[in-house]
């Protein structure tokens, strides 16, 4: 991820998908670092990948979040594309 540039909302759905299918589960703050948002814009991303069932939330003292067997499928689908479709090369400054 290179800083300035705009992503969009599937390149960050892709990010916390594979964060929270990697180590089995993240914790929020995880998510937050690893996919380079702020705890405010976290919000809807997590509730929209809970609500659809692509990640369950494991209750706990820090909540973690897990990629389901439908949010493993819906990540492959999700590489396949991205592998099909390269992101456009920018020219080095």
């Amino acid at each position: 991820y290179v800083m300035g540039r705009k992503r969009y909302k599937d390149q960050i759905l892709l990010q916390i998908l594979q964060l929270c299918a990697e180590e089995e589960s993240a914790s929020k703050t995880q998510i937050v670092y690893g996919a380079g948002l702020n705890f405010r814009t976290v919000i809807p991303y997590l509730e929209l990948v809970t609500r659809n069932r692509l990640v369950e939330i494991q209750e706990g003292k820090v909540p973690r979040y897990k990629t389901t067997a439908k949010g493993k499928k819906a990540l492959g689908y999700m590489r396949e594309l991205r592998n099909m479709i390269p992101e456009p090369q920018v020219p080095a400054d």
